[in-house]
């Protein structure tokens, strides 16, 4: 499986990503696609990378700086080597052994569904958990995951995310090309693919309490958000090999929550918030307005 990790200049969480998949996927090809990055920390980190661990510069069009999250995936895609390819940003995690097991399930998906493309590798998130029992169907036939909304207007989180296992041979005969935004990507995926599968024993997750606002300007409720929460990654604990057995072994009715599987090497909030300033529900507050007046 190639694993390619989109990054632009969050150098701690990058590494933390790429050391987890050293980590709990060394037999499958890394690659960075870093989208020229410019903070020193993330050169740094890019200029003297572990052994084996490739890098590719983000494609940039029409005189842009930067080429964006689905340019930087449709390269990788065009530069997949592998029928499966794991879309992975640099604030995300994986958290356990991708081992033949795991492999033998994910081949086995794409066989028993054979005109799909994707396949949700990440566990949900405890915030969403209410939702998530409500549309979230264990298929009958084989030990996967559907979602169901039919009053849902776009087709994210049904037929497509960005952190996602993809057929990439699939995506190609169809000449698949990545567009801006995940809800379009959504709505253009599930004519060709149908639904995506979400898998009952995730392997990765996104970090909590990420500052996401780098490189634009911050309001005065971020900046305090991140002096009072800090700005280092919050990487999760690497799951244990009982752990990873009893998740295994539960009943699929239960679904996979971030939050019932994951610790983290620091304390955190819970529910897991993924921005740093929704931490705090008066800042988060004071930066919605903010950002609101400035309009």
């Amino acid at each position: 499986m190639d694993i390619f990790v989109f990054s632009y200049n969050r150098g701690d969480f990058l590494k933390n990503c790429v050391d987890s998949l050293l980590r709990h996927a060394p037999d499958s090809r890394i690659c960075i696609v870093d989208d020229r990055s410019t903070c020193p920390d993330t050169q740094a980190y890019l200029s003297a990378l572990p052994p084996g661990v490739e890098l590719m510069l983000g494609q940039v069009k029409d005189g842009a700086r930067h080429g964006g999250l689905y340019n930087n995936m449709q390269l990788a895609l065009d530069n997949s080597r592998s029928e499966l390819v794991f879309f992975i940003q640099d604030d995300m995690q994986v958290v356990r052994d991708i081992d033949q097991q795991d492999q033998d399930y994910i081949e086995a998906f794409f066989a028993q569904y054979p005109d799909a493309a994707f396949l949700h590798p990440m566990f949900l998130r405890g915030r969403r958990h209410r939702r998530d029992r409500r549309i979230t169907q264990l298929a009958d036939n084989f030990p996967v995951y559907f979602r169901h909304q039919p009053e849902k207007k776009t087709q994210r989180d049904l037929s497509y995310v960005d952190g996602v296992i993809a057929h990439a041979g699939r995506l190609k005969a169809k000449d698949w090309q990545f567009v801006e935004g995940e809800a379009a990507n959504a709505d253009q995926a599930a004519p060709l693919f149908g639904k995506m599968g979400i898998w009952p024993h995730p392997v990765a997750m996104f970090l909590p309490e990420v500052p996401v606002y780098r490189g634009k300007h911050k309001t005065r409720a971020v900046q305090l958000a991140e002096r009072w929460a800090g700005t280092e990654p919050k990487a999760f604990l690497p799951m244990t090999a009982e752990q990873v057995a009893s998740m295994r072994s539960r009943d699929l009715q239960i679904l996979p929550v971030a939050e019932d599987f994951l610790q983290c090497s620091v304390p955190v909030k819970r529910p897991f918030h993924y921005s740093v300033v929704n931490v705090y529900p008066a800042l988060r507050i004071w930066h919605k307005l903010t950002q609101w007046l400035r309009r």
